[in-house]
C-alpha cells in the first residue's frame, strides 16, 4: 500500500487560478471537469491534477452521492492525503456516513501489498485526521477489526481527547468574551440613545422658546403700534377742538 500523506499542501498555481476564476464566469467548470479527466486518462489513483479536479467536482458538481465518491477517491488514490480526504467527509454532511464507511474500509481492508503493520498505521493516521476535524472517535474506535495492532492507540486516544478539551475551553472562553463585548456594546448604545432624546427634547423646547419669544415680539409690535396710532388721533382731535 502506498503511503498517504497526512499534511495539507498549498495550492498550486492552477489551483488558484480555478478559484479565482470559475465563480465569475472566467471558465466553465463543465469544461474543466472534462479536460482534467481526459488529461488523467480516467484513473482515480493518478496524482496528476488529482486535487484540482476534486475542487472543481466538489464546488462546482451536482452533489450526488457518486460524486462524491469520487472526490474522496481522488484524494485517497489520487493525491494521496488522508487529511484532505477526512476533512471533505466532515464537510459534506449529506453523505459523511458513507464517506466515512469508504475512509475506514480504505485503512482495514486488506491488501497483498501490505502487511498488518502498515494497516494499522494507516488507521492510526485515520484517528489523528479525526481528532484534528473534531470527528466522532468514539465510532472510529468501534471500528477497528479484531487482531489488528495500532502502535501507539492509547498516546494517540489522550491526545486527541485532551486536544478536544482545549478546544472547548477555548470555545468557552471566546464566547465568554463575545458576551462581555456584547454587553458593553449594549450599554454604550444605549447610553448613545438617550444621549440622542435629550438632544432632541431640548431641541424641540428651544424651538418652542424661540417660537413665544416670536409671538410676544410681534404682539409687543402690535400694543405699540396701536399705541402711536392712538397718541396719533388724539392729537388731530385737540388741534380740531382748539380750532
Amino acid at each position: 500500500m502506498s503511503s498517504t500523506s497526512m499534511t495539507i499542501d498549498s495550492d498550486s498555481p492552477f489551483m488558484s487560478f480555478l478559484r479565482a476564476t470559475i465563480p465569475h464566469g472566467g471558465v466553465d467548470a463543465v469544461t474543466v471537469r472534462k479536460r482534467l479527466g481526459s488529461y488523467r486518462g480516467g484513473r482515480l489513483d493518478n496524482p496528476v491534477f488529482a486535487r484540482e479536479l476534486a475542487f472543481v467536482t466538489e464546488k462546482f458538481g451536482k452533489g450526488t452521492l457518486s460524486e462524491s465518491k469520487e472526490v474522496l477517491n481522488l484524494y485517497l488514490l489520487g493525491a494521496k492525503n488522508l487529511s484532505m480526504a477526512v476533512a471533505f467527509a466532515e464537510r459534506d454532511t449529506k453523505h459523511s456516513k458513507d464517506l466515512w464507511k469508504m475512509l475506514v474500509d480504505h485503512c482495514t481492508v486488506s491488501d497483498p501489498s501490505s502487511d498488518a503493520s502498515e494497516k494499522g498505521a494507516l488507521f492510526g493516521s485515520l484517528l489523528e485526521a479525526a481528532a484534528h476535524c473534531g470527528a466522532d472517535l468514539a465510532s472510529l474506535v468501534s471500528s477497528i477489526p479484531e487482531g489488528m495492532s495500532i502502535e501507539g492507540l492509547r498516546p494517540k486516544l489522550i491526545s486527541a481527547i485532551t486536544d478536544y478539551r482545549h478546544k472547548v475551553r477555548i470555545h468557552e472562553y471566546t464566547a465568554d468574551a463575545l458576551s462581555e463585548d456584547k454587553v458593553s456594546l449594549l450599554r454604550e448604545l444605549c447610553h448613545l440613545s438617550r444621549r440622542g432624546e435629550r438632544a432632541i427634547e431640548r431641541k424641540v423646547r428651544d424651538g418652542a422658546h424661540k417660537k413665544d419669544v416670536h409671538s410676544s415680539n410681534k404682539l409687543n409690535l402690535l400694543k405699540m403700534q396701536r399705541m402711536k396710532s392712538g397718541a396719533t388721533s388724539m392729537r388731530h382731535t385737540s388741534s380740531f377742538s382748539l380750532s
